[in-house]
């Protein structure tokens, strides 16, 4: 039997409840995301997520939310939440982008599918520090640089 616990306006994190609403007080309120890395253990992204679930991953510094098709071939998995980067104006039409690189990447089908076409605004640096920033490219991907 599971018990619920709730106090006032709190209700208990062990708590395990479907709402069909969640109303905050005022533009103060907050709401915290469950959190965890990007492993698949004690800790990190739930073992059967339900479509439509989010939380915030630790190993990514970002939130994240579980889709029917993350690679768009029908694969479930777990996409970040507002990626595209930093971006200005309504709808966030103007993209934006530092000009050092300080983070390897790789661009290609093997990080998935809808990395295979990259663009940047240069000029661009590529940081040194140890370990080295190494930017992949992988055979039929593309990165331009206007």
């Amino acid at each position: 039997m599971t018990f619920t616990k709730i106090s006032d306006n709190q209700i208990d994190t062990a708590t395990n409840a479907l709402l069909t609403s969640l109303s905050f007080l005022n533009g103060n309120s907050e709401l915290q995301l469950p959190t965890g890395d990007s492993d698949a253990d004690v800790g990190g992204r739930p073992q059967s997520p339900a479509v439509g679930t989010i939380r915030f991953n630790t190993s990514l510094d970002a939130a994240e939310i579980y889709v029917a098709d993350a690679d768009g071939q029908g694969n479930a998995g777990w996409l970040p939440v507002g990626s595209g980067g930093p971006s200005l104006a309504n709808d966030s039409v103007i993209r934006t982008n530092p000009n050092t690189i300080t983070e390897s990447a790789t661009i290609g089908a093997s990080t998935g599918p809808e990395f295979v076409n990259a663009f940047s605004k240069g000029p661009l640096t590529i940081a040194t520090q140890v370990p080295p920033v190494v930017i992949t490219i992988e055979t039929g991907a593309i990165w331009e640089i206007f």
